[in-house]
């Protein structure tokens, strides 16, 4: 009988054995692969939950490049036959791989510094600012501000360089909430160029709104990426800025000053 059922296994196949269906499992990989895909996509979400989104902020960069190395490796090896080739072929595919990964993880440590894990940053784009996303604040890491005749005196001396200092942080790092000239935009920065002021208008007020944020709103704490000087200046291009009443700018937020 075992011979009768080879011959029935072989029968028209000329002498080959049947071919190994794969179905099942090509299935099973491509639901795994679904929810790999799923989470991925997923994790942006949690920016929703600024307190998960923060405790865990180290953790989602690293997650994403595995779940995408495990993608990769899933479907070159089994929907790519790559697990069951030649070691030679195995060597002269996986070798390159190694090399690009290597040389995406050395350019992104030295260039990408506003995320991470390769930076103290946070990856926040104007977009998320846009919808709502609030980057966490962290205290400690400017001086205390200066006495107001201090900072008036300050004040006067930056005003002799037309205030360059402060314009070019002010250019690189608050137009995209406040506009280049400083009008505000909707849903995010304030008019700065009117004479209202929601956390006061003087330049000790402004320093500190600056480096500590303001909890609940889309303004982050400059103290995380900027040191005293150049938050101090800053602080007076932000103050000379008082009173040019961009046009089209924002509504009066705040009490006059």
């Amino acid at each position: 009988m075992s011979h009768g059922h080879e011959a029935d296994t072989l029968g028209a196949h000329g002498g080959h054995a049947l071919p190994h269906s794969h179905k099942k499992q090509y299935i099973i990989l491509g639901i795994v692969l679904s929810i790999v895909t799923f989470i991925e996509l997923g994790i942006p979400l949690f920016k929703g939950v600024p307190e998960l989104w923060s405790a865990a902020q180290e953790v989602w960069a690293p997650l994403l490049i595995v779940l995408s190395i495990f993608k990769f490796g899933a479907v070159v090896g089994d929907f790519m036959h790559l697990r069951n080739d030649l070691t030679l072929y195995k060597f002269l595919f996986i070798s390159p791989l190694v090399l690009a990964m290597f040389s995406f993880f050395a350019i992104g440590s030295l260039s990408v510094v506003h995320f991470h894990p390769f930076g103290k940053g946070y990856a926040v784009t104007a977009q998320d600012l846009a919808d709502g996303y609030v980057p966490p604040t962290v205290g400690g890491g400017a001086d205390a501000p200066l006495a107001d005749d201090k900072f008036e005196a300050a004040f006067a001396d930056a005003q002799k360089t037309g205030f360059a200092k402060g314009k070019e942080t002010f250019t690189a790092s608050c137009v995209s909430c406040h506009r280049a000239d400083g009008g505000g935009m909707p849903g995010l920065g304030v008019n700065l160029t009117d004479d209202c002021y929601k956390h006061g208008g003087k330049i000790a007020a402004l320093y500190t709104t600056i480096a500590k944020g303001v909890s609940g709103t889309a303004m982050p704490a400059w103290q995380t990426s900027m040191d005293s000087e150049k938050l101090r200046q800053v602080s007076y291009y932000v103050r000379s800025l008082k009173g040019t009443n961009a046009a089209g700018g924002k509504e009066c937020e705040g009490a006059k000053e």
